[in-house]
């Protein structure tokens, strides 16, 4: 194993390792070199923040995330997060019980890519879009057609593949300050396990669970950081195949006699908020 003085200690110090992490990568064939190069990738792609992954789902009256897969409600997620995103998809207005393939659909929330009914494809800007203002939900209320997610890709404890969280409008607020503020003192969320809940939030008769501010747990060591970039590295090359479906922002949502749903009104609590 190289020993302390065969480091270049500048380039430990660029790197924010100690000589016992430097050691620990080399022990697991990971050159400082590779790991450098990584740590660069990494910031890349956060900086344009999708394996099949399973989903979670927002239980909104229960302030509980559901695995679609397994069925089972937990409170919390202590994550590891590989590879982020904001997506949009339009649907037509849909009957009970129908399901179809979404009108438009956006996979970095800026250039949508829209099906007319006589199948002619075209792609239009999200921004300006008159889909994507508040009142323009076919269905009524104060919500708009198009529905924007922040698209969230879960690494949990010795899982080998990632789990998908759509995060709807209300809950974006929450998600964008944490990386924000990571981001402001120059560090990224694939470096750190965090803890994930949810809080029920009431507005007369509406109920409906939205994210609290995300908690650190711990940072990763060099070698999990490794690990965690290299699974977000094939995500954000894959992200564009996995299909964008109701199942990404749908809630048990409230209706009241207005017909407007929780999630309409979270939205109108965040109109203010940039999506």
């Amino acid at each position: 194993m190289t020993t302390l003085a065969q480091y270049d200690p500048n380039l430990l110090e660029k790197l924010g390792l100690t000589v016992e992490q430097a050691q620990e990568l080399e022990a697991q064939g990971i050159s400082l070199e590779q790991y450098a190069e990584t740590m660069q990738d990494a910031a890349q792609l956060e900086e344009n923040a999708e394996i099949l992954p399973v989903r979670y789902r927002i239980v909104a009256q229960a302030a509980a995330f559901q695995n679609e897969a397994t069925g089972e409600i937990i409170q919390k997620l202590r994550v590891r997060v590989p590879f982020f995103h904001t997506s949009r998809v339009l649907f037509a207005p849909q009957n009970e019980g129908e399901s179809a393939p979404p009108l438009c659909t956006s996979h970095d929330g800026k250039l949508g890519r829209y099906v007319a009914d006589d199948g002619l494809i075209s792609y239009r800007k999200c921004q300006g879009c008159p889909f994507d203002q508040f009142g323009s939900d076919p269905n009524g209320g104060r919500g708009k057609a198009c529905k924007t997610v922040r698209r969230i890709y879960l690494l949990e404890e010795n899982s080998q593949v990632p789990a998908i969280l759509g995060l709807p409008p209300s809950s974006h607020r929450a998600w964008d300050q944490f990386v924000s503020a990571l981001r402001f003192r120059g560090q990224l969320v694939s470096s750190y396990e965090i803890e994930l809940s949810l809080e029920t939030k009431r507005n007369g008769a509406f109920v409906w669970s939205q994210l609290q501010p995300p908690k650190i747990i711990r940072e990763l060591s060099p070698a999990e950081k490794f690990r965690v970039v290299s699974i977000g590295k094939e995500l954000e090359a894959r992200h564009k195949t996995i299909t964008m479906g109701i199942e990404d922002y749908l809630q048990v949502n409230v209706e009241n006699s207005n017909g407007a749903t929780a999630e309409e009104t979270a939205q109108g609590e965040t109109a203010g908020h940039t999506a």
